[in-house]
């Protein structure tokens, strides 16, 4: 998909700017937006339905669409795309209206930015004149209609069901086992260790709770479907809390592998705008963190697992001094990163599923994003977080000089103190990797040593100065 060379001059005057940030990342806001099935239902102002006529989203494509508004009025749109780039940008040009009326004619830039597992969306509609766009917004109007639009795509995200899909190198039974069992399931899934007991049988019910963010939730659980060997349904809602959820593991064979296919359902029916801890972005951070660590035991029961990468340094500094050299972003930029980079830009949210967006400079000037993203806080004891290559919007990108590295990395810290001295490990291994990345991983191990080691070289020069 193209991307135009000339962008849309500086037009305040005939414009109409509508912003809005989504919890949901930024693919299934473009798939949303993209898939004529989605758009039909959440396109248009509140009480419009929407028939598409024809939706071909490429440059040169056409988009022919009939809106009828609540009372019978019809209003033909026809649009021809000018620029996509997935997942970033959709640039149209609009003509349309309601039957009779003088119509609008606009250009439309809808821009899609990630921010971690949120998107900003942001519509850019510029008219040929400024008389164009007030008599648009007077005749149709069209600013309160585009704000009652993006809360439509709102809830039409919320009722989207969140899938997680992971390929397991491990055979279908082994892994049919790792989340039927209590023994398995509380070796990748920790908080499964209250339960009693778990069966794979429709109307078996349980309960557990957990502890979060000074707050007790009360799991409750019932098997409602069953395939052995291939399917598992549950019911899942929270004590003394609204809504009820349904949480599907398919599992289907892919030679000596197992494709996963994990889906949750009606996630909207927590009424995530009152209950913050249930928003979408945390089911979506708890199971892709779950998919993963699902993937690594039952690749490390069947034998196919990369091992770890490990690396340790004793420090002449107390616990409490290193682990504040690597939690505060004013201390982390003085010898982050590999021998020669300097951090020149950095942003921390400190906090479990907070991040730390960096940006570092090599040597002979080149930018370098990075991102964590934090699972675990044991201060001053562990951290554990996700590390990705990223961009200036904290977005996900690919190693710039490796296309096969692992798209994320998990990376596991501990810090031990004994005798005034620090000794900082590391834990390094490949999250959610295809085949090819887990090799590349493998076989990068001398390049981690080297990478690693000069961090660690720098951080014990700066601690010194500490």
């Amino acid at each position: 998909m193209a991307a135009r060379s000339t962008p849309i001059e500086d037009a305040s005057d005939r414009e109409i700017v509508i912003t809005r940030v989504y919890d949901a990342p930024r693919e299934l806001v473009w798939d949303a937006w993209t898939d004529p099935q989605q758009v039909v239902k959440w396109w248009g102002p509140q009480g419009f339905t929407t028939t598409i006529h024809e939706m071909d989203v490429r440059p040169g494509g056409s988009w022919r669409h009939t809106m009828r508004g609540p009372d019978g009025k019809e209003y033909p749109n026809r649009s021809v795309f000018l620029e996509v780039v997935k997942p970033e940008r959709i640039v149209y040009s609009h003509g349309g209206g309601r039957k009779g009326d003088p119509g609008a004619q606009f250009e439309a830039t809808w821009t899609f930015e990630a921010q971690d597992a949120k998107t900003k969306l942001t519509l850019r509609m510029v008219f040929p004149s400024a008389a164009a766009r007030d008599l648009v917004v007077k005749t149709y109007n069209a600013i309160e209609g585009g704000k009652q639009t993006l809360g439509r795509l709102a809830e039409q995200l919320a009722r989207t069901p969140l899938i997680i899909e992971r390929t397991c190198d491990a055979p279908i039974d082994l892994v049919w086992k790792a989340i039927t069992t209590k023994e398995d399931m509380e070796q990748w899934w920790p908080h499964t260790a209250p339960l009693k007991t778990f069966k794979a049988e429709v109307g078996f019910e349980t309960q557990f709770s957990i502890h979060h963010n000074d707050q007790d939730f009360l799991h409750l659980w019932k098997v409602t479907e069953v395939i052995p060997g291939r399917k598992i349904t549950y019911d899942w809602k929270f004590g003394g809390k609204p809504g009820n959820s349904s949480v599907t593991f398919e599992l289907s064979p892919e030679g000596s592998k197992t494709k996963l296919k994990l889906t949750h359902k009606g996630l909207e029916t927590f009424l995530p705008e009152a209950n913050p801890d249930l928003a979408r972005g945390n089911f979506l951070m708890g199971w892709t963190s779950l998919a993963g660590a699902l993937g690594q035991f039952v690749e490390k029961a069947a034998g196919t697992a990369v091992e770890d990468f490990v690396i340790s340094r004793v420090f002449d500094a107390p616990r409490e001094l290193v682990w504040k050299a690597f939690t505060d972003p004013e201390h982390m930029k003085h010898w982050w990163g590999p021998k020669g980079f300097t951090v020149r830009s950095a942003k921390m949210d400190f906090r479990t599923g907070g991040t730390y967006h960096y940006c570092m400079t090599s040597p002979d000037g080149h930018d370098m994003w990075g991102k964590f993203v934090y699972r675990e806080i044991a201060p001053p004891e562990r951290l554990v977080l996700v590390n990705s290559f990223s961009d200036e919007h904290g977005g996900l990108t690919r190693h710039p000089m490796s296309p096969t590295w692992p798209l994320e990395t998990l990376s596991t810290f501990t810090f031990t103190e004994k005798d005034g001295k620090t000794t900082f490990a590391i834990r390094w291994s490949p999250l959610n990797a295809s085949a090819a990345e887990r090799k590349t991983f493998d076989e990068g191990r001398k390049g981690m040593q080297q990478g690693w080691g000069g961090t660690l070289d720098q951080l014990q020069e700066y601690l010194a100065k500490m």
